[in-house]
């Protein structure tokens, strides 16, 4: 997908899907990214953003990541961010941003992944504790009948 200057390239794994960034992201180009990543976020699904190809990311791309990781959480879905050159320059000045970041596509999966993971156990936790719990007089007297 073109983007001015920007390619997104969209890979679906089962765990989430990954969106590669490669190319330069400024003010001319922001807009569209935001858009094309804000329609796949659309789809509920956890989301992987590789920024290690990028080039170029100029401060209203780093604006706009924080506004999105921001959505994202705010809506429940979860997103993670592998980081690249471009992206480090800028966060090696504003170290605290708060992205939840991986250094690579498969930590960002396994992060991913984990917290899905964890988010299930803390589910079914509760949905186990309220099943209704059958006693051996119980199946006994259904034996019977």
């Amino acid at each position: 997908m073109d983007c001015a200057g920007a390619q997104i390239h969209v890979h679906a794994r089962s765990v989430a899907t990954i969106l590669r960034l490669e190319g330069e992201v400024d003010a001319s180009n922001t807009a569209l990214i935001a858009e094309a990543i804000r329609r796949f976020s659309r789809l509920r699904a956890p989301l992987v953003l590789d920024l290690a190809g990028l080039d170029f990311l100029a401060a209203s791309g780093l604006r706009t990541l924080l506004v999105l990781s921001e959505e994202h959480r705010h809506a429940g879905l979860r997103c993670c961010i592998v980081s690249g050159v471009a992206l480090r320059r800028l966060t090696r000045v504003l170290p605290e941003l708060g992205l939840p970041m991986a250094d690579s596509v498969p930590a960002a999966l396994a992060h991913i992944e984990g917290v899905t993971s964890a988010r299930r156990r803390l589910v079914s936790g509760p949905a186990r504790q309220h099943e209704p719990q059958s006693d051996a007089s119980t199946r006994l007297r259904g034996l019977a009948s």
